[in-house]
């Protein structure tokens, strides 16, 4: 094997660790930890999920910093740094006391999560893989998602066996461990002149902010904003829910990682059905998906249903993931694409309100299944647009549909 691609799959391990990590112990899993809290600390259900809403803020807000970071410092300080944010987090969420300290410590961890993230992640992906970039997003994505279609039961059983605070002790370990692992492995490399493995790109020598000022990036970035509410709201009161619907807790953690197993084994061969068909297509059929499976989800009250209602929502989370990601680099060039992923990230911020207004609903009606009928309907909305959606050209603020 030569040297460079030795170098490019130690970078590929890495990141792939890191995110993997980064899905069990934060988005995907915080739900189950806050069961427990919640109960233990007397938090009401607000209280409780505006935690994962801080979580999300601090990680939408955060998401320019990485690809600042990347281009001053380098992948290494920069997934180096996440890992130092993470295990700061993780011993402050281990210490705390009282709802103060611990939504200081989402945000801690959720400016780490940025940090050690896709943002750096696709970039480093996008410099390594002058060929097949597409596909190893896809794997990137698919083994950074195991750890979310592993995160809730594997934290239900640590919970169970060494309380919460001994679970945000043992994820301070984890991360202290990545951090480690990213400094010897992350190796940086300039992005290649060249343009990668796919067709020859329609808009070539785009600038960010040319690209921002497209309806395409528009409507993929509204498009991922509200994938993110159905992430962040799903993964955070999802277990609640299901809980409230009947399910037992340890059922209740079952049914999100089937959820998150159908997401990660669909994300693997999403970059291959985006270089075969277009990605576009692929992102609006994922949205489509993915409001089939929030109206199950509002009225899953049947272990037959919530099974069919995890598979279901989890294909159109795959699907939508990669596919909003490799539509940027389809349109707008790899190195700018990978770029501008850091500001769709910022705009998702919007979808951390997701969490505490499913809770304030759940507060005044006693349901969650509301805040999914909503989802569903935004999902449908977007789907429309993006499936008429072209390639954009070099005039901001057009767009020819057909």
């Amino acid at each position: 094997m030569a040297l460079r691609d030795y170098h490019k799959w130690l970078v590929f391990a890495a990141v792939s660790v890191a995110f993997c990590f980064l899905n069990l112990a934060t988005f995907t899993s915080l739900g189950v930890v806050l069961f427990t809290m919640a109960g233990e600390l007397h938090w009401s259900m607000t209280e409780a999920f505006f935690s994962f809403s801080l979580l999300g803020i601090a990680c939408g807000l955060s998401s320019p910093l990485p690809e600042i970071s990347l281009r001053r410092f380098g992948g290494r300080v920069t997934l180096c740094a996440g890992a130092a944010l993470l295990i700061a987090g993780f011993v402050l969420a281990a210490v705390a006391q009282g709802i103060p300290t611990f939504y200081a410590a989402m945000v801690l961890l959720g400016i780490g999560f940025s940090m050690a993230g896709n943002v750096p992640g696709v970039a480093l992906i996008a410099a390594w893989f002058e060929e097949g970039s597409s596909r190893t997003i896809g794997y990137y994505l698919m083994l950074g998602a195991v750890g979310g279609a592993f995160g809730p039961p594997v934290v239900e059983a640590i919970v169970s066996a060494r309380g919460w605070r001994g679970h945000w002790e043992l994820m301070s370990a984890v991360a202290l461990a990545i951090g480690i692992l990213c400094l010897f492995w992350v190796k940086d490399r300039p992005l290649p002149a060249k343009t990668g493995d796919r067709a020859p790109e329609p808009a070539p020598g785009w600038t960010p902010r040319q690209a921002m000022l497209t309806p395409q990036f528009m409507l993929v970035s509204a498009a991922m904003a509200v994938t993110m509410f159905c992430i962040t709201t799903n993964s955070s009161v999802g277990f609640s829910h299901l809980v409230k619907l009947g399910a037992s807790p340890a059922f209740a953690a079952q049914v999100l990682s089937v959820i998150a197993i159908t997401a990660t084994l669909v994300k693997g061969v999403s970059g291959k059905v985006c270089e075969m068909i277009s990605s576009t297509a692929v992102l609006a059929l994922g949205l489509v998906v993915q409001a089939v499976g929030n109206l199950l989800l509002a009225y899953a009250d049947s272990p037959a249903l919530q099974y069919a209602a995890a598979v279901v929502y989890g294909c159109g989370w795959g699907l939508s993931y990669v596919a909003g990601t490799v539509v940027l680099l389809d349109y707008y060039g790899r190195a700018t694409g990978a770029r501008i992923l850091s500001v769709v990230w910022l705009v998702t911020t919007i979808a951390a309100a997701g969490p505490a207004g499913a809770g304030l609903i759940a507060d005044h009606t006693g349901s969650f299944s509301p805040i999914f009928i909503i989802y569903a309907g935004a999902l449908v909305v977007l789907a429309v647009p993006i499936w008429l959606m072209r390639h954009p050209d070099r005039h901001p603020l057009s767009m020819s549909v057909g």
